[in-house]
C-alpha cells in the first residue's frame, strides 16, 4: 500500500507541473477575448474541469485604470456581508482578483460580492497576508453589478493609482501577473465551488499560478 501512496503522489505532481505550463495562460492586451474559468485541481480528475455554472473573464485597461468584465451563470446569488473590507468569500457568492508584479514580493487582493459589498487588501508577499477590521478605510476602486435571468455579470475599474502609490508605474516592463477566482455558493450544490482563471492546482493565492497580464 505504502508503494502506491508515493507513486500516486509522484503522478499528481507531474500532472499539477504540466498543468501550470497549459492553464497559466495570459489575460489582456490585444487579444482581449473572454477566458474560460476552471474549478480548482485539489485531485487528478479536477485538472481542466469546467464549473458546474460556467464564468468568463475579460481585461482591458487604459492608462489610469485596469478593467475587468465578468459574465457567470448563477441560479442562487446570495450573500451575508454587511461590510466593505471584510473577507467576503467566506460570507456567499464573491470574487477575488489577485495583482501582482514579479518585480516584488506585493500583491493585491480585491474582493466583489454581488450586491454592492468590495474590500481591498495589500499584503506584503505571499507568506504575509493579512486582513484589516471590517469596515475599515482601502483605496477605492469601481464595482457595477447585473442580477437577473440565472446570471451574475459585474464590471470593476481599478485605479492604476492604486499600484503607483507603490512606486509601480503599472507597464509591462514590471511583469504583472493576475488570478481571479470565484466563490460559488448555491443550495443546489452540495458545496461551494470555487474556480478561477487561470486554474489554481492548490492554492488561489500562489503567485506561481497567476496568469500573465499584458497591458495597452
Amino acid at each position: 500500500m505504502k508503494k502506491i501512496t508515493v507513486f500516486a503522489a509522484i503522478a499528481f505532481v507531474s500532472v499539477a507541473s504540466n498543468a501550470t505550463e497549459i492553464i497559466r495562460g495570459q489575460l489582456g492586451g490585444r487579444d482581449n477575448s473572454g477566458k474560460e474559468f476552471r474549478i480548482i485541481a485539489k485531485k487528478p480528475e479536477h485538472y481542466n474541469r469546467k464549473p458546474l455554472e460556467p464564468a468568463i473573464v475579460s481585461v482591458r485597461n487604459d492608462k489610469d485604470n485596469l478593467y475587468l468584465s465578468l459574465s457567470m451563470k448563477d441560479n442562487d446569488t446570495l450573500s451575508e456581508a454587511k461590510k466593505d473590507q471584510d473577507a467576503l468569500r467566506n460570507q456567499g457568492d464573491a470574487l477575488q482578483i489577485f495583482l501582482k508584479s514579479e518585480k516584488e514580493t506585493y500583491l493585491w487582493e480585491f474582493q466583489v460580492n454581488p450586491f454592492g459589498r468590495k474590500s481591498c487588501f495589500f499584503h506584503p508577499g505571499a507568506g504575509r497576508m493579512f486582513y484589516p477590521e471590517p469596515g475599515s478605510k482601502f483605496p477605492d476602486f469601481t464595482v457595477e453589478n447585473q442580477l437577473g435571468n440565472g446570471k451574475w455579470d459585474v464590471y470593476i475599474a481599478i485605479p492604476a493609482a492604486i499600484f503607483r502609490e507603490k512606486g509601480f508605474k503599472f507597464t509591462n516592463d514590471e511583469k504583472w501577473t493576475i488570478m481571479v477566482v470565484r466563490h460559488n455558493f448555491s443550495r443546489f450544490h452540495n458545496e461551494r465551488e470555487i474556480s478561477s482563471y487561470p486554474q489554481a492546482l492548490a492554492n488561489v493565492a500562489y503567485p506561481e499560478y497567476f496568469a500573465e497580464l499584458i497591458l495597452k
